[in-house]
């Protein structure tokens, strides 16, 4: 018990060293100014183009005329993967991401991804591969005139090739995540050379999920470079023609399931000549846009006053991972603020997080009275894009690592998962400081509408405490719905951030909080009410942040809001908390361990990896053994005498070489032979055996057997015996007794029998002198 509280100190010890080395302030500098703005730098694994300033004017959202969807025509076809599609359709290929790309090259492994990058960081800087290839700057296929141009070499673009399949029909194919074997959701990319009028449709073949909102009237996002110059006009959803299904082609992993992708296909009218159209999943929110957002709250005089930044660590790409602090400048009551952490976009693939932590930012720094209660009565601790790396090179839920940051709070690595290993600490360090009574993780749900919220709770009652926040949030905004929110804690979700700090920092209040992907009641979010979601936590935030100060104000009249909610609760029927969550597999995503070795370095590496490697190490050894036994072997045979001394010394050959070949009298080398044979008066000469005739295993055996019992004789021959030595005599037989006096041997043998022809010719001095004891065997 000692053990484990010393541990549970100096972890506690190494929380709050790290909380407060970053959020101890530098010292002031009277000469330079504070550089309060950040550095636009955004490093990618490959280089980018850059993206239209999206979302400059948040204009009222129209939505667009759908034409009815038609019946989608499932034809049988033939099952194939990826690749056997390209080998059959390479003709019609009109965009790969990279110009270096051999589509149709085959991996040494026999492990073929067809559209999967894989980042080697076993190297100061990480270089990207292709099915052992590195890649280097991409460029562009030249297309044809009349064709389409793609193209998806920017943030947050992920459209690996394009193929055209028929006449204003074309197949795209997304890329994988980095270091993974899919997760592919979210696309990315944008389109040009269409003539106004001209109608497409697009096919993308490998989507992951077995369902999905498109079903259900979801529309892609889309966004004209011409649209938005003429009429100002931002992201819209648009598309006819939406059909989500089963697709027959069949995922490289695992291949003996023979499991399928899904495929999406949706058409699109261009309404401009030479206009360059970007289509997406949701509306994009990349690292890019965050830096530029936080640049505007800093350089304005009357909100930097209540933010600070902080670099939290950085990432495996090279990117920083900001932390923000938002709080009142005031020294009052500052002991008794509580503490409030928000988290966002620890999936790339899900941009509705950063939308609502924007809003949360922008009300926080505002001027609103209810704002500047929660500045005063509250810390905020704000992560705004934990996953910065998976934002910028297109991944749709994992890391440069290849693995679900959602899925790594249990123990993270401090150098696979940086971000996650800080934060925790960070957090834990801020527990320590102060009292925090909300926790909110930000993403978005793909097969859900509305927006609600993942909780934790000991028992399925419907009165809790952990449910209280949820209702008030449900209330206060009109886009939750809690009949769809949950509070279980699943096995499945054991290591996400919701239940590890919720069980290790016994807070109740946290959250995972859903916005749709599509919106409410079959319409449509818009990014300004994704903005508006984060206001309304905030709002019902500082209605709680009232109820628990009372003790400090003079509003004691006023009745318990946590106490008339838990009231309400106690009302509603009883739920079975069922979650229509995700239908795939992480592990069956992330590669194997053998392939993971090849990409990082030892220190990174799991103990499942490590025994992997050990298990290797012994192989490698055994095949070594084997091969330099074979080698001695060669190298003995070919050391054989003549032929005719091969006849002089075929008399001479001892009685064990003489067995016939036959497997029955083989002996496995595990066994050690152990003979005893008859003293003699003087040492005889080395047996010579003709090594041209030792093709048998179990002859060669029987001659290293005799070759080292004589070194062995030669060694301890001028020793004297170290134990005592009993005579005791029968008919037949001459026994000794063999007493150990002085310690315990390895290989003890009680008593050996002597022939009594070999003995009467000695006196028992020279047996003595001539018997020795060696580990197992006597030696004569």
């Amino acid at each position: 018990m000692n053990s484990k509280n010393k541990n549970n100190d100096s972890s506690s010890e190494d929380d709050a060293k790290v909380y407060e080395t970053l959020t101890k302030l530098p010292p002031a500098n009277e000469i330079m100014p504070r550089k309060l703005t950040i550095d636009i730098d955004v490093k990618s694994l490959f280089p980018l183009k850059p993206l239209p300033q999206f979302n400059q004017f948040y204009s009222t959202f129209v939505e667009e005329i759908q034409t009815p969807q038609h019946t989608v025509e499932t034809m049988q076809q033939e099952e194939r993967t990826l690749l056997e599609y390209f080998e059959q359709n390479k003709q019609n290929l009109i965009y790969k991401r990279f110009d270096q790309l051999d589509l149709s090259k085959r991996s040494p492994n026999d492990r073929t991804y067809f559209s999967t990058l894989f980042a080697n960081f076993k190297k100061q800087y990480p270089r990207v591969y292709f099915r052992g290839d590195p890649l280097f700057d991409q460029k562009l296929i030249p297309c044809q005139t009349d064709q389409l141009k793609f193209d998806s070499n920017f943030e947050s673009g992920n459209l690996f090739c394009a193929f055209k399949k028929a006449e204003n029909v074309y197949d795209l194919i997304l890329q994988n995540d980095i270091n993974t074997r899919g997760n592919t959701q979210w696309f990315f990319f944008s389109v040009t050379g269409a003539k106004a009028g001209q109608t497409v449709q697009f096919n993308l073949l490998n989507q992951l999920k077995s369902n999905s909102l498109f079903n259900e009237g979801l529309q892609p996002a889309i966004y004209s470079i011409k649209e938005n110059e003429i009429n100002k006009k931002e992201w819209s959803r648009g598309g006819f023609n939406i059909s989500y299904f089963k697709s027959s082609f069949i995922k490289e992993y695992p291949q003996t399931m023979r499991a399928k992708y899904y495929q999406l296909r949706f058409s699109y009218t261009f309404k401009y000549n030479n206009d360059k159209v970007y289509f997406a999943h949701s509306y994009p929110y990349t690292y890019t846009n965050l830096l530029e957002f936080l640049n505007t709250i800093l350089d304005n005089p009357e909100k930097n006053q209540y933010m600070s930044r902080k670099s939290l660590c950085t990432t495996l790409g090279g990117n920083t991972c900001e932390v923000l602090t938002i709080t009142s400048n005031s020294m009052q009551r500052r002991a008794y603020r509580k503490g409030v952490v928000f988290l966002a976009r620890q999936h790339p693939g899900e941009p509705q997080g950063s939308y609502v932590m924007q809003g949360i930012i922008e009300y926080l720094t505002s001027n609103n009275p209810q704002a500047d209660y929660l500045r005063q009565n509250c810390i905020f601790k704000i992560f705004p894009m934990m996953n910065s790396d998976g934002v910028v090179n297109g991944n749709y839920r994992c890391g440069l690592e290849g693995s679900d940051f959602n899925r790594r709070w249990k123990k993270p690595n401090k150098y696979l998962h940086p971000t996650v290993y800080y934060a925790k600490k960070y957090i834990k360090g801020f527990s320590k400081e102060r009292q925090i009574i909300l926790v909110i993780d930000l993403h978005g749900h793909s097969r859900k509408q509305s927006s609600f919220v993942y909780g934790c709770a000991y028992s399925s009652q419907v009165k809790t405490i952990e449910r209280v926040f949820a209702l008030l949030m449900a209330k206060m905004n009109p886009f939750m719905d809690y009949s769809s929110c949950t509070f279980r804690v699943e096995n499945s979700k054991d290591k996400t951030a919701r239940i590890q700090i919720w069980r290790e920092l016994k807070i109740n209040w946290v959250y995972t909080y859903e916005c749709s992907f599509y919106g409410q009641q079959k319409k449509h979010f818009q990014i300004k009410d994704y903005i508006n979601c984060g206001v309304s936590i905030c709002n019902s935030l500082s209605q709680i942040v009232k109820d628990t100060s009372k003790e400090f104000t003079n509003q004691a009249n006023i009745p318990d809001i946590q106490q008339q909610i838990l009231e309400e609760l106690g009302k509603m029927p009883q739920t079975d908390d069922q979650d229509q969550g995700s239908d795939t597999s992480q592990s069956e995503a992330e590669l194997s361990d053998d392939e993971i070795v090849q990409l990082f370095q030892p220190k990174t590496y799991s103990l499942k990896q490590k025994n992997f490697l050990k298990q290797l190490d012994t192989k490698k050894k055994q095949i070594t053994t084997k091969q330099t036994l074979i080698t001695q072997k060669n190298s003995i045979l070919q050391e054989s005498p003549s032929k005719n001394q091969q006849q002089q010394q075929d008399n001479k050959l001892p009685q064990s070489s003489l067995k016939p070949k036959n497997v029955a009298y083989r002996i496995p080398p595990q066994v050690k032979l152990r003979q005893i044979e008859p003293i003699k008066e003087q040492q005889q000469q080395p047996i010579m055996v003709d090594k041209s005739c030792q093709t048998d295993d179990w002859m060669y055996r029987q001659w290293l057997i005799q070759i080292g019992k004589q070194k062995k004789q030669e060694e301890y021959l001028s020793q004297t015996p170290t134990r005592n030595i009993y005579k005791s005599s029968s008919q037949s037989a001459t026994r000794f007794i063999v007493k150990n006096t002085s310690k315990p041997d390895r290989g003890r043998i009680d008593s050996i029998s002597l022939v009594n022809s070999g003995i009467q010719k000695t006196s028992f001095s020279q047996q003595r002198q001539i018997m020795r004891y060696s580990g197992s065997n006597f030696m004569y």
